[in-house]
């Protein structure tokens, strides 16, 4: 029998909708749901391929226990016994808190819920966050800082309804390439571009003003913009005494970055500078979207909150066409942070240091509040404590820190150093190498449940397959709950079942999803949260009368300019900095294994502005040396004449690649700061290969 099934693409955070294909079983292709949100059926390269990974010859097939030294077939109840046994066996030992679970900003909402509970529950352990860590937390941070509110203010559809645009260390046309059609309607209507980026991406055009900053001085920059904004008249100064505090301190922080100086500082024409300010502070209505470019540094949250300063200062929020929009680069990013997947958060975007919001989950779980571990370590904090022993025991689910760990090779050591590692994962990525027991983990097409967009849509996804290796992600979770001594806990057994637990759970939470209805999620094509039972439909603007905080006010935070923590020298006099490949997502472990996205990138490339080629006497053709101070790697190199000359970039979806990277964390959202590293560059004196195989045929218990 043949069937069609509407599901969301696995990738990026605008989960473009998709129909699948399904024929006796199995998934033989896709076509556009051009009634889907947002995209209208648009997919980009990899969302049109995303079906081939279903039925890959790589899928892990069957649970793997290593046996003296080397991964075994085993079966289901040998690998979750092996599993749950080492956990267990290491907290009578050791304590609870010497296990943790490393999450994925591609789980649905009901699995990171459920993640959340049974490390909280079953293993006891405070330590718990997802790899969002490394992309979304300083936006997050800042949100919360400023908004009291993590999410979008507004629809992205809306952007054409902008006077001016801001795009903030964000590729667009690589990393949400089904956005592109909105900016162009945009321009077609005249909507202005400013792009503040060191890389001059496809998005920006003749027209635009591209503010090619130095990377690590994005604080700088925009300190700048704000002194010239209020010297022109331009701060709105009825909306913010109205609706923020702060205004006076934010604005003095910027005295003395005048034009020159932030041109100085940021590397970017008084010119340029001069003429964005005019265009921001002329526009009513403007939106900023921000990216990994100004998140991913030691400042990164307050990188963050000074393009917020810029659009409060203008009145930027509140209606159509206005507010600031963080762009997800995970499919399930935003929700995956919102149902206490992460270290500090319990469900509904609660705080777990707040004793009135542990009291509402304790109650709700049927634990007492002091049953629920505090506050634990963050992502990168946790690798690094294995490396020193106080982490023994890791879960590890749809995360695959081995590629995307900055300062790479550490990372890799600290792998090694775990004492017993549980992975979860649809194929042997090269975190699962270093497992002590591999799960088959589900892919997009095996799963029901929903997921939570960029923007703050819930979208629903539904299962158009059994999955391939008879158990599904929720099966893994409740198997171990039981063998943890919680089953009567995770008795769930449909994604739509965890879905109604979670929903009632947030009810009165930040993230509040008790208003969302299973069947109306898919008839409506989404849902904004927050969605009560008073607003079933949800909030599409936010911040139309209040802001998230008690008293309704928004927060303009004094950002004092800073810069990053290593800083260029006579040995690495290049700044490398890193982001994606419109036809790879995050660490490849799926879209490298696909013919048609791992034959369009195969490898690595370093991209190099002309002089700087020169001056370093690189030739077209052959490889490259980059040092850091952390590794050196081969690479093929391009020319890139839209890049800054003291600036070198690389896609980072290859294992070696990040080894190159900092991992200096921001004091606040301890994100790791891969935007900026500083290197030297030589002509190579071996060939260059891949730095990875392209992980086809690397198939697992078949």
């Amino acid at each position: 029998m043949s069937i069609t099934v509407e599901t969301h693409c696995p990738y990026c955070a605008l989960d473009c909708g998709l129909k699948l294909h399904v024929d006796q079983g199995r998934v033989t292709g896709s076509t556009k749901w051009k009634g889907s949100p947002l995209s209208r059926g648009g997919l980009c390269t990899k969302g049109i391929t995303a079906w081939q990974q279903v039925h890959h010859e790589d899928r892990i097939r069957t649970p793997l226990v290593r046996w003296d030294g080397r991964l075994r077939p085993a079966t289901w109840d040998e690998a979750l016994d092996a599993a749950a046994n080492g956990f267990l066996k290491l907290r009578d030992r050791y304590g609870p808190a010497v296990n943790a679970v490393l999450g994925g900003g591609s789980l649905t909402n009901e699995k990171a819920y459920l993640l959340g509970k049974l490390a909280r529950l079953g293993l006891k352990t405070p330590h718990i966050d997802p790899n969002g860590r490394l992309c979304m937390t300083s936006a997050g941070a800042a949100a919360m800082q400023a908004f009291g509110v993590d999410r979008a203010m507004t629809p992205l559809e809306h952007l054409p309804a902008a006077d001016v645009v801001v795009v903030v260390g964000a590729n667009l046309p690589d990393a949400f390439p089904l956005i592109m059609p909105l900016v162009t309607r945009a321009r077609r209507r005249g909507t202005k571009f400013v792009v503040v980026d060191p890389r001059g991406s496809k998005l920006v055009k003749d027209d635009d003003i591209h503010l090619a900053v130095r990377p690590g001085t994005d604080t700088a920059l925009a300190a700048g913009l704000l002194r010239e904004i209020a010297v022109r008249g331009g701060v709105d100064w009825p909306f913010v005494t109205d609706r923020t505090t702060g205004a006076d301190d934010a604005i003095a922080a910027t005295e003395g970055w005048d034009l020159e100086r932030t041109s100085l500082t940021a590397g970017v024409g008084i010119t340029e500078i001069a003429r964005a300010a005019s265009w921001i502070a002329g526009a009513r209505n403007g939106m900023i979207l921000h990216a990994r470019g100004v998140e991913q540094q030691v400042n990164g949250v307050q990188g963050v909150l000074s393009w917020i300063n810029i659009a409060l200062a203008r009145g930027w929020a509140g209606r159509k066409g206005c507010g600031v929009m963080p762009m997800t680069g995970q499919r399930n990013g935003q929700g995956g942070r919102e149902h206490g997947q992460r270290c500090d958060q319990l469900p509904g975007y609660r705080s777990i240091d707040d004793p009135m919001d542990r009291a509402v989950v304790a109650e709700r779980w049927g634990v007492t509040p002091e049953e629920l571990p505090g506050r634990g370590r963050t992502y990168v904090e946790l690798l690094h404590d294995a490396e020193r022993g106080a982490v023994k025991g890791m879960l590890v689910m749809s995360a695959n820190p081995a590629v995307s760990g900055p300062n790479g090779a550490r990372i890799r050591r600290c792998l090694d150093a775990v004492e017993h590692m549980v992975v979860v994962d649809p194929f042997m990525s090269e975190t699962a190498r270093y497992a002590s027991v591999v799960l088959p983990g589900s892919t997009f097409a095996e799963e029901d449940g929903t997921i939570t967009t960029t923007e703050g849509r819930v979208v629903r996804i539904d299962q158009a397959v059994p999955p391939i290796a008879i158990r599904g992600d929720l099966d893994v979770i409740r198997g171990l709950a039981h063998r943890l001594g919680v089953r009567d806990k995770f008795d769930f057994h449909t994604g739509r079942e965890v879905f109604e637990e979670l929903k009632a759970l947030s009810a009165g939470g930040i993230a509040d999803y008790s208003g969302l209805d299973w069947d109306a999620l898919r008839d409506k094509g989404g849902v904004f949260w927050p969605a009560t039972t008073d607003n079933p439909d949800g909030t599409e603007i936010l911040h139309t009368e209040r802001f998230g905080h008690p008293d309704g006010l928004a927060r303009m935070v004094p950002v004092v300019p800073s810069g990053p923590s290593t800083l260029p020298d006579a040995d690495h006099p290049l700044v490398l900095t890193t982001g994606r490949h419109r036809d790879h997502y995050l660490s490849g472990n799926q879209t490298r294994r696909i013919p048609a996205q791992a034959d369009r990138a195969p490898a690595p490339i370093l991209e190099v502005h002309p002089r700087t080629a020169a001056i370093m006497r690189l030739v077209e053709g052959e490889p490259v040396e980059v040092t850091s101070h952390q590794a050196t790697i081969t690479l093929g190199w391009i020319p890139n004449d839209r890049l800054r000359r003291d600036t070198v970039f690389v896609a980072w979806h290859w294992e070696g690649v990040n080894d190159l990277t900092d991992d200096a964390l921001d004091p606040i959202s301890r994100i790791a700061a891969v935007k900026h590293t500083p290197v030297a560059i030589r002509p190579a004196v071996t060939t260059v290969g891949p730095s990875v195989p392209a992980l086809r045929g690397e198939a697992v218990g078949a």
